[in-house]
């Protein structure tokens, strides 16, 4: 649920987010704004179901904002003022609020709110665009884990899977894209293209800004390092974009930049599932750590984020996977294996999961997308004779 506050009184925004974010099942996404006029531009951007806004310090204003977001029929609009009384409850309704606060704000009449939200969002109303897609935001504590090689992998393995058109990769890694480089592709539009006309992007416009992908048939908006976002643009250009293409695509995977900034939480917060990959070496882990404690502060619980441990080999001196999951104090949930594939599929601009399919690599982020999506893998037919022998015999060659 997409929740907007409004209101420039501190005290209200803490009252009404520590009421909200009790709600970890619902996904709560929470964006605030100080102005009302602000205020408005985030909600479009942000396509907010439930907004709560203090009128205290302008109620003239505040009552055109009412009538401005009450234009979108299936948003709840709860407004709220220091001293409440019947002209200021009739005034409000009239213009389009459906709930009225008293301050201090009780934690009982946000929960009340939030339930009656949800239960008006279950009714199917087509006001705003339906977005029942999946976004899955790959993540890393630290640079260099292989992050960029699983989200691409992962997102042709969908792909393969759920068929052309279904699938959409979002390189978000503001700091160092690689996106283009490692699926060799040669894009014509670039993120911030989409980023330039977020208030008119539609589906059709974001799938014009997208390069696709040949070999595959996967969609990719495409972000460069010569093509910079610059500095003027916000969380919620982005997370529009993430909106989009979640009512565009059954499966949206976004490569990220490691760093737990407000951009990157902005994104996470609209995700469905956030796949945390690091590596059994004690730098990684130890920073992986720190974000999970982070995390879990921030409301992520199990079931948002999961942890992929990638490049694990069993070679002597290496961290354990218990001692792993020991020292992350969180449940281990993938494994995907070191193999040397992965680094000669990146240097030939080609993934690896067409290029080296019947790999080990390969089949565990195939086991990946099966824990993701909920649906096992196509069962392989059986090998026959000469392909078992032709498989064995390069195994041998590769550990020769």
């Amino acid at each position: 649920m997409r929740i907007l506050i409004i209101s420039s009184q501190s005290n209200f925004v803490e009252q009404v987010q520590a009421a909200c974010l009790v709600y970890k099942n619902l996904g709560i996404s929470i964006r605030t704004s100080e102005s009302m006029g602000l205020g408005l531009e985030l909600a479009e951007q942000f396509e907010a179901q439930l907004v709560f806004i203090d009128l205290t310090k302008n109620v003239e204003a505040g009552i055109l904002a009412v009538e401005e977001l009450a234009r979108i029929s299936n948003r709840m609009v709860a407004v709220s003022i220091d001293k409440l009384n019947t002209e200021f409850a009739t005034r409000t309704i009239r213009a389009g609020a459906r709930e009225i606060l008293s301050q201090p704000i009780q934690s009982e009449d946000v929960n009340e709110i939030i339930a009656k939200t949800e239960h008006s969002l279950n009714k199917n109303a087509t006001s705003q665009p339906a977005r029942n897609g999946k976004i899955i935001i790959c993540f890393s504590s630290k640079g260099g884990v292989g992050k960029t090689t699983l989200a691409c992998n992962l997102a042709i393995t969908l792909e393969q899977r759920f068929g052309e058109g279904k699938v959409a990769l979002i390189d978000a890694n503001t700091q160092a894209p690689n996106v283009s480089a490692m699926l060799n592709l040669k894009p014509n539009r670039w993120l911030r293209d989409a980023v330039l006309e977020y208030k008119r992007l539609d589906s059709q416009l974001l799938s014009d800004l997208m390069t696709v992908h040949e070999p595959s048939g996967l969609k990719v908006l495409a972000h460069s390092s010569e093509n910079p976002l610059g500095l003027d643009f916000s969380e919620d250009q982005l997370s529009k974009i993430l909106l989009v293409s979640k009512g565009t695509f059954e499966w949206t995977i976004v490569d990220s930049f490691p760093l737990l900034s407000s951009l990157n939480l902005s994104m996470m917060d609209l995700s469905d599932q956030v796949l945390l990959v690091t590596e059994a070496v004690v730098p990684a882990l130890r920073s992986t750590r720190y974000y999970l404690e982070m995390l879990k502060k921030a409301g992520y619980s199990e079931e948002r984020i999961r942890v992929v441990l990638n490049r694990f080999t069993r070679f002597t001196g290496n961290v354990k996977p218990e001692l792993v999951q020991e020292t992350l104090a969180w449940p281990l949930n993938s494994f995907v294996p070191y193999d040397v594939h992965s680094t000669i599929a990146a240097n030939s601009g080609q993934a690896l999961v067409q290029m080296f399919p019947d790999r080990d690599v390969s089949l565990a982020i195939a086991d990946l997308a099966d824990a993701i999506t909920g649906v096992e893998t196509p069962a392989l037919p059986p090998e026959t004779w000469l392909e078992k022998n032709m498989r064995n015999f390069r195994n041998w060659l590769d550990n020769s």
